[in-house]
């Protein structure tokens, strides 16, 4: 009888131990299988928009701006002369050839400082952001002239020319009355343009609207006339404009030529009249 229970109880452990191999809880040997977890699907990769190609910006227009070579305070000018808060002193660079009368009455250095006066007109004045093209002027856009005339000049003379102006822009005679380069538009000619915007100054922001002024030796006369000194100041000079010639695509300079004889009196030599001839120089390279 017990040899049948101990049959029997050999005979449940063995199918204990088969069940146990078949549903995988330890392996054969008997030692315990680690948990065998599935291996991760691979999460699907998220879905980012690739981003949106970025538009290449329009080339820059060249005719929009002077180029950076003309920015600053007369680009060009000669060496020598000096610029402090955006004024130049052109003295330095003035060479002046003085009669004995004039120095006879005035003095060698008066009579150069006269000198230097004339080429501050000529290039603080006469050439100047306001000769660009625009198609009306205001009384005090001239300002800058008047400050430089003696107060008979001021009072009585250059009030009519100043009206005449602004009455007439687009009269010739009366832009050159002004003693002022003002230049009509809306382009310069032969093909070029004006950088920027006609009759606006936006192709020159932060740009030189002349570059290159030149000049011949003055020559200092007495004048006679008037309860003050005199003088008679002539000279030859020049300056360019930057200007855009879309046939080459390069930017050149029209260089206009002034013949002038200024009447300067004294002691401080402030502009009593002139006498002033303009010339269109051609176009040339902008270096």
């Amino acid at each position: 009888m017990r040899s049948v229970a101990v049959k029997v109880l050999v005979g449940v452990v063995s199918l204990i131990a088969f069940v146990a191999v078949s549903i995988g809880l330890v392996t054969p040997g008997g030692t315990e299988r680690p948990d065998s977890a599935p291996d991760p699907s691979p999460s699907p990769s998220s879905s980012v928009p690739s981003a949106e190609p970025t538009a290449e910006p329009p080339p820059a227009d060249p005719a929009a701006l002077a180029p950076a070579s003309v920015a600053g305070v007369w680009p060009g000018r000669p060496a020598s002369t000096t610029e402090t808060a955006g004024v130049v002193d052109w003295c330095p660079a003035v060479q002046a050839d003085v009669s004995a009368a004039a120095a006879r009455e005035v003095g060698d250095e008066a009579a150069r400082a006269a000198a230097c006066s004339a080429v501050a007109f000529t290039f603080d004045v006469r050439y100047s952001r306001l000769s660009l093209p625009r198609q009306t002027y205001a009384r005090e856009d001239f300002a800058p002239a008047e400050a430089r005339l003696t107060d008979a000049s001021r009072a009585e003379t250059y009030p009519g020319r100043i009206d005449a102006v602004v009455a007439a822009p687009r009269s010739s005679a009366a832009r050159e009355a002004t003693g002022l380069v003002l230049l009509d538009g809306p382009g310069p000619g032969a093909g070029r343009q004006f950088f920027g915007e006609p009759w606006t100054e936006t192709g020159y922001t932060d740009r030189a609207v002349w570059v290159d002024p030149a000049w011949s030796t003055v020559r200092v006369d007495l004048e006679r006339g008037g309860s003050r000194p005199r003088l008679r100041v002539s000279l030859e000079a020049s300056a360019g404009v930057p200007v855009w010639n879309p046939g080459k695509g390069v930017a050149e300079k029209l260089t206009i030529a002034t013949t002038s004889t200024y009447v300067l009196d004294g002691p401080d030599w402030r502009v009593n009249g002139w006498t002033l001839t303009q010339d269109r120089a051609g176009f040339a390279p902008l270096p």
